[in-house]
C-alpha cells in the first residue's frame, strides 16, 4: 500500500496542473482575507478567526485536484494499466484516496500559513487584535475539512468518470446547490456538506446558523465516508473499458 501511495504521489507531482492549483490556492485565500479586512466598516472590526478562516476557501482547489487526479485516469485510459499492475482494484482506489488526501492536506496547510501571515500583517497595520483563543481550533478544523474535500473529489470522480461532468457537478453541489437548498428549505443548510465543512473551520455564513464544530466534523466526515464506500463498491463492479 505504501508503494501504491508513493506511486500516486509521483503521478500527481508529474502533472503540471497539480502544481498550478496548489500555487493558486494560497493566493486565493489571501485575497479573501484581504477583502474581509479592507472592506469591513470601521465600527465593525473583523475578528481574527473570521479573517483566518478564509484559509478554508482553498477547498475549491483541493476538490478539483481530487477530481482531476481520478478522472484523468479514465480520460487517458491509464486506469487499465493501474489495474493490470495491481489487479486488486480496492488497494488502487484506496491509494488514490490517501495520496490526494495528503496532497489536499499540504495545500490546506500552505493556504492556512499564507492566510494567517497576511491576516496578521493587515490586522496589525489597522491596530486590531491579531489572535484569539478560538483561532487554533478553527485553523485545525479548516485544514482538515479542506483536505477532506480532496478525498471527496477522488470519490466523486470514481462515480462520474467525465472530468467536465465531475467538475460541473461539484460546482453545482458545493458552489450553488447547497446554498439553493438552504434558501429553498430554511434550516437544512447546516446539515449539507458545505454547511458542515464551514462549521468545522468556523467559516461563517450570514444566512444560516451553523452546527458546532464537533457536529460539523461528524456530519462532514459522514458524507466523505459514505461517498468513499460507494466509490469503492462501484469500482469493484464496474467495467472500465
Amino acid at each position: 500500500m505504501a508503494r501504491l501511495v508513493r506511486a500516486e504521489l509521483v503521478k500527481a507531482g508529474a502533472n503540471r496542473v497539480t502544481w498550478i492549483l496548489a500555487a493558486i490556492a494560497p493566493v486565493f485565500c489571501v485575497a479573501w482575507a484581504v477583502l474581509i479586512v479592507m472592506l469591513s466598516p470601521p465600527d465593525e472590526a473583523p475578528a481574527p478567526v473570521g479573517v483566518y478562516a478564509m484559509a478554508q476557501q482553498a477547498y475549491v482547489f483541493t476538490l478539483i485536484l481530487g477530481i482531476l487526479g481520478m478522472s484523468g485516469e479514465f480520460r487517458h485510459q491509464t486506469i487499465a494499466w493501474s489495474f493490470l499492475v495491481t489487479p486488486r482494484r480496492g488497494p488502487v482506489v484506496t491509494a488514490k484516496l490517501a495520496a490526494y488526501g495528503l496532497i489536499g492536506l499540504l495545500v490546506a496547510l500552505a493556504s492556512a500559513v499564507a492566510t494567517v501571515a497576511a491576516g496578521v500583517a493587515l490586522l496589525a497595520v489597522k491596530g486590531l487584535p491579531v489572535w484569539s483563543a478560538d483561532v487554533p481550533p478553527a485553523l485545525v478544523g479548516g485544514v482538515l475539512a479542506t483536505a477532506g474535500y480532496a478525498v471527496f473529489g477522488v470519490a466523486l470522480a470514481v462515480l462520474v468518470r467525465s472530468q467536465v461532468a465531475a467538475v460541473f457537478l461539484a460546482a453545482m453541489i458545493f458552489t450553488y446547490g447547497d446554498y439553493f437548498l438552504g434558501w429553498l428549505t430554511p434550516g437544512v443548510y447546516p446539515w449539507l456538506p458545505t454547511g458542515a465543512a464551514r462549521a468545522v473551520g468556523s467559516l461563517p455564513i450570514e444566512t444560516a446558523t451553523l452546527l458546532p464544530a464537533w457536529g460539523g466534523a461528524v456530519v462532514f466526515a459522514g458524507y466523505v465516508a459514505v461517498i468513499v464506500v460507494i466509490a469503492r463498491l462501484v469500482t469493484l463492479r464496474r467495467d472500465i473499458t
